[in-house]
């Protein structure tokens, strides 16, 4: 037993299945007869695994008889029976001493007989079973808590990654969207600029390039208002949609200081003498007054005027006499 123990800790070296099939047969055979029988089916297992060649219904017939004796000695006969069964389907392949074990066995069986083991070989026998399970178990035990630690470092990993490359990307997006929209206001500040554009012009090229960066913005994941539209692009828009309404005879009546400020903000780039007067402490212009003196400034007619500001001729020519007044008094 010593010298099978032995030489199966260098199987692992061995690529002959044989030799191997006969290393752990025999070793299940000794551990059947000194009554290890759990033990003897762990190994009748390992011995099934190189049954696979020329010899393989020898092979299995060998292991079936084995376990159908170790069974049998265990007082569990049913389980017996059936491996003698499968041992006998592979007649007529077998050997004549394969036959003979087969009739012993069944014999056996039937008559409930088993062979004795010596009451000290029992209780050493049952000392290395229980050696032997324990060892099992605390192996067992060790591997899935080995499995359990691979499992939450590649968890730990796993996550750390993907959190570094969520916030790699977030600051790549984060950067593309300040990037563009510096670039945004640099283009509309050059179409302000020009002398040659029209009204038409600029708000179709201002609506294009905002609409182009909301839709980066809407790419961007948002985090404590970064991707907030820088303050001169959104004052710049809306004067120009201001004075657009205003020149296109549009609806006015709601606008109020923040479309006068704004308003202000982008005359100068439009037409330097209006924006001096329009931002001219002296006069102090109210909002109306101010949308009212850019259509007169544009050669529209008072009902022009009426239509955009939703209201009277009286009221016109109120917001008229106002601003003479306030012009005549600086």
């Amino acid at each position: 037993m010593y010298q099978l123990k032995s030489a199966e800790k260098h199987l692992f070296n061995v690529t002959e299945d044989s030799l191997k099939f006969a290393t752990y047969y025999r070793i299940a055979l000794l551990n059947a007869q000194n009554g290890a029988y759990k033990l003897a089916l762990d190994y009748f297992k390992h011995t099934t695994r190189y049954a696979n060649d020329s010899k393989k219904s020898h092979r299995l017939t060998d292991i079936y008889l084995g376990k159908a004796s170790v069974f049998n000695q265990m007082g569990q006969r049913d389980s017996a029976l059936l491996y003698v069964k499968k041992a006998e389907s592979f007649k007529p392949r077998i050997r004549k001493d394969q036959e003979k074990s087969i009739n012993q066995l069944r014999t056996r069986i039937e008559k409930h007989q088993i062979l004795s083991v010596s009451p000290e070989k029992d209780i050493e026998i049952i000392q290395i079973q229980d050696r032997y399970e324990v060892a099992i178990a605390q192996r067992k035990a060790l591997q899935l808590q080995l499995y359990i630690a691979y499992l939450v470092i590649i968890l730990i990993l796993l996550t750390s990654g993907i959190v570094i490359w969520f916030r790699r990307r977030i600051r790549q997006q984060l950067h593309a969207y300040r990037r563009q929209q510096e670039m945004t206001e640099q283009n509309i500040q050059q179409l302000l600029r020009r002398k040659d554009a029209t009204i038409d012009e600029m708000k179709v090229e201002v609506d294009s390039k905002i609409n182009e960066l909301e839709q980066l913005k809407q790419k961007t994941p948002t985090h404590n208002g970064d991707t907030k539209t820088s303050d001169s692009i959104e004052q710049t828009k809306l004067g120009i949609d201001a004075l657009y309404t205003i020149l296109k005879g549009g609806n006015i009546s709601q606008m109020g200081k923040r479309e006068q400020q704004a308003l202000n903000a982008i005359m100068p780039n439009f037409d330097y003498d209006l924006a001096y007067i329009l931002n001219n402490p002296r006069y102090a212009f109210t909002p109306k007054e101010t949308f009212y003196y850019i259509m007169e400034h544009n050669g529209m007619t008072d009902e022009q005027k009426a239509d955009a500001f939703c209201c009277t001729s009286q009221a016109i020519r109120s917001i008229k006499s106002r601003m003479k007044k306030k012009m005549e008094k600086s």
